[in-house]
């Protein structure tokens, strides 16, 4: 099987550098720009949320993919896992090598724990949940970022278990929907905060050719194809 640059599972000595890319990449997001608003300080506190608390909350309890030369990740909480991310934020701000003002930790606070009572209410019982997508600056191809869902995709389709995200990019909704994902809801995080919307992914039954590429890329030491999308 012919894959170029594929999607592999993180290794640990590729967390910090995966860590500065999706800070880099999540540093113009309306919800980052909301919460910290002084750039210099959102940096920081962005470089530290990925490496310390996202990438290895999702390798507890999920996936996380990036590639061999770490040019974007993707980071998944599985199916059944009841910690949030909102959770995960707070029993780590202790480790935080800096001090946040109040309002910066409330706005944190309440735009997680609104996105999730969002999510209780549109998700399936059972899901995956992708909570970070980026690639770097340049390298922002869809076929890149959907290559990095790919391997979580053919899980998810396998177990017929469907797939959520929320975006607070409205030029992310058509790739998205490429992907096989469809518009659940939308909605704005309350106190002036930003517009998002909330996307799901239904499984795709595997036909019995499907089952067989996906056994084979299941296989060790095999990489995975990224979708049409």
């Amino acid at each position: 099987m012919r894959v170029l640059d594929p999607a592999i599972r993180i290794r640990s000595s590729q967390i910090e550098l995966l860590g500065s890319l999706l800070a880099a990449a999540f540093h113009n997001n309306p919800a980052a720009e909301y919460i910290i608003p002084d750039a210099s300080t959102r940096r920081s506190v962005l470089s530290w949320f990925f490496t310390s608390v996202g990438i290895r909350t999702s390798r507890l309890f999920g996936e996380v993919y990036t590639t061999a030369s770490v040019d974007g990740g993707a980071l998944w909480i599985r199916p059944g896992v009841d910690l949030t991310i909102g959770h995960a934020v707070r029993a780590e701000l202790l480790s935080l090598p800096f001090r946040l003002d109040r309002s910066t930790v409330t706005r944190w606070i309440n735009v997680s724990g609104y996105l999730e009572s969002v999510r209780k209410q549109l998700a399936d019982k059972r899901h995956w949940y992708l909570i970070a997508l980026g690639t770097e600056p340049l390298k922002t191809e869809s076929v890149t970022r959907a290559k990095l869902m790919a391997p979580v995709f053919a899980t998810a389709d396998w177990d017929l278990e469907s797939c959520y995200v929320e975006t607070f990019n409205e030029k992310d909704l058509s790739f998205y929907e490429r992907c096989g994902f469809q518009i659940a809801g939308a909605g704005q995080i309350p106190n002036g905060g930003p517009s998002f919307w909330t996307l799901i992914r239904p499984p795709f039954p595997a036909t019995d050719a499907r089952r067989t590429e996906h056994a084979v890329n299941h296989a060790p030491g095999v990489s995975y194809v990224a979708p049409p999308c």
